[in-house]
């Protein structure tokens, strides 16, 4: 028995099983770094000289040690950001689109790791949740990797060990809320006002405020009578998810989008479903999944109590 072509064969299909069992819907950058000498705020001032507008970029970690007395990471940041020529043409092409304006990256480096990673969703995965698929999508990802190339000449896309899960279910929630174009601003500013003060009793935390359409007004697009973005984050789902899923980062904050066609009379409002992350992480974990449609479940009644 040749015990050499065996060894081979042995590597050669776990190679295989590796590459069949990638998570193609997550794009997942290592960078060495074991003198800690890139930040994310390395990652941030590069995404900006390179044109993008970083909305916020969220130190988690102090915030993990704070109230959880515990951090597996040295390095643990959220960013919000967007690409203002792509976002805006992905704004008037699809309404709903708004979620991923500003989209997120998660940026990591675990206690002990020689390395940072930079996670964020493919082209892929954004047009599975919103069921469209375009040009707009797949430059968006072309101009994410080569940004991040440029910022990091010697970083390399690594592999997740999992596979996404196909889901069934609808991967981002909207809601139709009738609203009569003149009133509609009036009406948004009571629900805020209902909203933001059962989102702070939940735990909700507004990281980030967009006020989208004044951007695309200074571009001449006047299709929106407002176009709000949220970009929402509960420190306890987060930490949760992090703790075996640092990648999850790549959903959050999440961002909730709010925006009112004019002559419309209807005022919408989407966000990510609590069935994007699990099966783009493929979770398992029953009290995990259990914790996020907790969470799911109160921002249906945050937005019912808002709306009726």
């Amino acid at each position: 028995m040749n015990f050499t072509l065996i060894k081979k064969a042995s590597l050669l299909l776990a190679l295989m099983l590796t590459i069949s069992q990638a998570n193609d819907n997550i794009l997942l950058y290592k960078v060495a770094n074991k003198e800690h000498k890139i930040t994310a705020q390395t990652l941030a001032d590069g995404l900006e000289k390179k044109g993008y507008v970083v909305a916020k970029n969220q130190d988690m970690n102090d915030p993990y040690i704070k109230q959880f007395k515990s951090s597996g990471f040295d390095i643990y940041n959220l960013m919000s950001l967007y690409q203002p020529e792509l976002a805006e043409k992905m704004a008037v092409k699809f309404e709903n689109a708004g979620i991923f304006i500003p989209f997120s990256i998660a940026v990591y480096q675990r206690k002990k790791d020689a390395n940072l990673y930079i996670a964020l969703l493919s082209a892929k995965a954004e047009q599975e949740i919103l069921q469209k698929e375009d040009k707009l999508f797949t430059e968006l990802e072309a101009l994410n990797k080569k940004t991040i190339l440029e910022i990091f000449p010697k970083a390399s896309l690594a592999k997740l060990n999992y596979e996404a899960q196909k889901s069934t279910k609808k991967l981002y929630t909207a809601s139709a809320i009738e609203s009569e174009d003149e009133d509609a601003q009036d009406e948004y500013d009571e629900m805020m006002m209902v909203m933001q003060g059962s989102m702070k009793e939940k735990g909700f935390v507004v990281a980030n405020y967009l006020d989208y359409n004044q951007k695309l007004k200074e571009n001449n697009i006047t299709s929106y009578d407002f176009y709000h973005e949220y970009s929402l984050c509960k420190l306890e789902v987060i930490y949760e998810l992090s703790k075996e899923h640092p990648e999850a980062g790549a959903f959050a904050p999440c961002t909730m989008s709010i925006y009112h066609k004019k002559e419309s009379n209807t005022t919408n409002i989407v966000s990510l479903n609590i069935n994007a992350l699990v099966s783009t992480l493929a979770l398992t974990d029953k009290k995990l999944i259990k914790l996020l449609n907790k969470t799911q479940d109160e921002m249906r009644s945050i937005l019912k109590d808002a709306t009726e």
